[in-house]
Formats: structure tokens, sequence, C-alpha cells
């Protein structure tokens, strides 16, 4: 089974190019945000270490925002939850580019047949991969040089309250417009979501504390737009296919 991208889509990912963009600075962890700024940190990156090459943004590449490439420090040395929202492409785009970085997947699906086609693909590109059904055992951490990212598509797990080791990712794909999708929100580090309606936007606001501004950021997203959020922060991103992505996952 192939996924398929909105025509619009299709047709832009077979044209598109290599660009140029400004980098953007990747998302940084609250915790980690607060810890870059500390005491001890200013001491020991004062005014000596001001010469030091940039190298623009690191860790997963979500998309492309206004200012540039957004990326996230998804794999750490303690685990990270992600809820989403989003079409099945998104979904598959996002898995994919987490092997990209070295990181072995582990899918909880009530339905295998929807992800082996990129469970194939992740195996022909050298990657590892597990379908696993209810009873399967999932890693219980992943390793600096080998992350592990656990996809949660599944009826019988609940992704957002399983535990997690260090180096270790969860994708915990439900409906954030449900009732309870204020308490899913606040279990999960940060959120991806695409499209945005009314009741899904008034979860986010509830759950991250967003103002009025941030909350018509989540709204109105374009086909191949998705919103990032995490407690007070928001940001559109753009997630459309490279060219060699859209070749080896959708048949281009």
């Amino acid at each position: 089974m192939s996924v398929g991208l909105p025509p619009q889509q299709m047709e832009a990912a077979k044209r598109r190019k290599p660009k140029q963009v400004a980098p953007a600075p990747g998302w940084i962890m609250p915790e980690e945000q607060s810890a870059e700024h500390s005491e001890a940190y200013n001491a020991t990156h004062g005014p000596s270490q001001a010469a030091v090459v940039h190298t623009g943004p690191s860790g997963l590449l979500v998309g492309e925002a206004a200012g540039g490439p957004v990326t996230v420090r998804l794999f750490r040395n303690r685990p990270t939850r992600i809820l989403t929202t989003v079409p099945e492409y998104m979904l598959w785009l996002f898995a994919f580019r987490c092997v990209s970085l070295g990181a072995h997947l582990s899918i909880l699906a009530d339905e295998h047949r929807r992800w082996q086609a990129l469970a194939g693909t992740v195996e022909r590109c050298g990657g590892t991969v597990d379908l696993l059904g209810k009873g399967g055992v999932v890693p219980s951490q992943g390793r600096p040089y080998r992350p592990s990212l656990v996809v949660d598509d599944a009826s019988f797990y609940d992704g957002l309250q399983a535990p997690l080791g260090p180096w270790q990712a969860m994708l915990a794909q439900v409906d954030a417009a449900a009732s309870g999708a204020v308490h899913w929100l606040r279990s999960a580090d940060m959120a991806l979501l695409s499209p945005a309606n009314s009741r899904t936007v008034e979860n986010l606001r509830r759950a991250y504390a967003l103002n009025q501004r941030q909350t018509k950021m989540c709204a109105n997203l374009d086909g191949n737009e998705a919103v990032l959020v995490m407690p007070r922060r928001v940001v559109r991103v753009q997630i459309p296919p490279t060219q060699s992505e859209y070749r080896l996952l959708f048949g281009g």
C-alpha cells in the first residue's frame, strides 16, 4: 500500500530543487534552554568562545518555516514524547527522517498493512524496523549512536503513558480534537498537528498556555503545513518531501 500526496504536493516534490535558506535555530526543550542560559553555562561559554563556528540547526529536520529549517532535538539522554494528529504521509516522513539519523523504528499498529510499504523502504535503505502487534516488545531505551523511535498507531497501546528510556522518542497519533486531548497534550513534550480545527486549537490553548496570537497561528493551515507546538511556543512549518523522499516513499 502506498500513501498518496495531494496532487499539488506531488508536482511540487517532482520539481523541488535544493535551495539556500538562512539557518534558523533548532527548537530546544525548555529545560535545555534554561540550562544553556545558566550561570555554569555562561561561565564556560563566555566571550572566549565567541569565535566558534556556528553550523546552523541540528537535530531532526521537521520542515521549513519562514526563517529557514525547523529542527528538534528529538533524541536526548531522557525520553521525548510527541503527540501527532497529521496526515499519514507526514507520519511516514517523520519516521523515515528519524531512521536517517540512525534510529531503530518500532511501529505498534492495529493494521500492519498500512505500514508495510514504509517498513519495506526502511529495510531497503539499510535501516531496521519492527512491526509490532498486541503483546509486542518495545525497546526499553535507545543509545546515543542507535536511538529508538516508537510509533503508536494502535488502540491497544498508550504511547503517552508507556515507560520510555533515554535516547528514545515516542510518536503517538491521536485525535487532538477529542474531549480528553488536553490531558494527552500535557503528557507530551510537543505536538505536531495538521489540520487544526477550532476544538483542536482550543485544546492547544488550554494545554500549552497559548496567547491569542499563537492560537491564530494554529488556524487556516495550507495543505502541506503543520503547527509544531510546545508550552507557549508555536511555529508553522511546511513539510513537503524532498525529491529523494518522494521517490523512495511515494513512488515518484
